[in-house]
């Protein structure tokens, strides 16, 4: 993306969120220090710059590109999460550092306690997202806006046709158009401009023919901003090769996690889509903010879908610095399935820095990144 085109998707969201310049400059400013942090601190990180709370694994859908319903974690129960108080108490923790904090799951809508958890991040003025997958917003809309996230990002895969068969259920379209226009009338009847309203779409093999439709879908539904991401994959080679390198420290189960090899497409095809995509993101005329995850250029595009375990942007690892997941049992994870600490027993705060995650750091440092980072959405989190 042009810095002229940055500059014109910046203005979009920041004159109405100017409580957002000051997170993204803060965002920026911390990854200067990176470099420095990974080879002179020993392990040692200033502080979490974002904290990912997966308050439940559950989820009411079944979408097929889902490693958590390959593992079968979406099938248990909600409330089989932490105590309110705990999760709330994270929250009093992590307030002196002001990270910012994404809530997903899982469904995140189906925790009961949802709207303590967003008042107690309002309390501090601490810039948080919440991920849906938007079917719950009317039930949930009231408390959503009353104690609004600062972003809140909607999955939607296409048409109602296309997303329905996606996610594995008739109707969940509708139920999110229902949902947005809701939480927009909630919105308007405030005077209130957040929550943020994206779309985050994931270009896969089952929606890529049809994903310039949803510029138009998404502005019949008022958003924001439109998300396309590149289909993220966790595959058994992926986890094969990691544990052939580091399955001494920090071993693997492709079962547990749900790893899975992805459709093929036709990647002439997808590449000429992205570039009808780009060219109509690149105009002030389609009136909303589009951006893609990670930005990629044509041929990067082509290398993305040719082999998952092609490397892509490759630029070492950077998330164990700044980001980790708080998990529904209380594990704090870097990384998949390497726990460095349990909220149960010790503040986040002691966690972040303790030996056992000052050590995952060295081995990553020293590593660069292992094999499951080439296609994880982490790796590729900067900003």
């Amino acid at each position: 993306m042009s810095f002229i085109s940055m500059l014109k998707k910046g203005a979009c969201v920041f004159t109405d969120h100017p409580a957002l310049i000051g997170w993204y400059v803060q965002n920026r400013l911390r990854n200067t220090t990176l470099k420095f942090e990974q080879g002179h601190l020993a392990g040692l990180s200033l502080f979490a710059r974002g904290v990912t709370f997966r308050i439940t694994s559950a989820c009411n859908l079944r979408c097929k590109m889902c490693r958590f319903v390959e593992s079968g974690e979406v099938f248990g129960n909600p409330n089989d999460t932490l105590p309110l108080d705990l999760w709330l108490s994270i929250v009093d923790d992590l307030a002196k550092y002001r990270p910012y904090i994404s809530i997903t799951g899982g469904e995140p809508t189906l925790y009961p306690h949802l709207e303590e958890i967003l008042a107690r991040i309002r309390k501090y003025d601490m810039r948080s997202t919440l991920t849906t997958n938007g079917t719950m917003l009317v039930k949930c809309g009231e408390a959503l806006v009353e104690n609004a996230p600062d972003m809140m990002i909607i999955s939607l895969d296409g048409s109602a046709e296309v997303h329905n068969e996606v996610r594995g259920q008739p109707r969940v379209f509708e139920k999110v158009a229902e949902g947005l226009s809701f939480i927009r009338e909630l919105k308007t009847k405030r005077s209130q401009n957040y929550p943020i309203l994206i779309i985050n779409s994931s270009i896969t093999a089952y929606n890529y023919k049809n994903a310039e439709m949803m510029i138009d879908i998404a502005k019949e539904l008022g958003v924001d901003a439109l998300n396309y991401q590149f289909q993220w994959s966790l595959t058994p080679k992926m986890v094969d090769a990691h544990n052939k390198l580091h399955g001494d420290f920090h071993p693997l189960s492709g079962e547990q996690l749900g790893a899975a090899d992805p459709l093929s497409v036709d990647i002439d095809e997808v590449v000429a889509v992205v570039k009808r995509i780009r060219k109509r993101a690149s105009s002030w005329e389609e009136g909303i903010v589009i951006t893609f995850h990670p930005e990629l250029n044509n041929d990067e595009v082509r290398r993305w879908f040719e082999d998952p375990h092609n490397w892509v942007q490759r630029k070492g690892a950077a998330c164990a610095w700044l980001n980790t997941e708080i998990l529904p049992n209380g594990n704090v994870e870097p990384c998949f399935g390497f726990v460095c600490g349990n909220v149960k027993e010790q503040p986040f705060s002691k966690i972040w820095n303790s030996s056992t995650y000052r050590k995952y750091r060295r081995r990553l440092a020293n590593a660069g990144d292992f094999p499951v980072c080439v296609r994880c959405c982490s790796y590729f989190r900067r900003d």
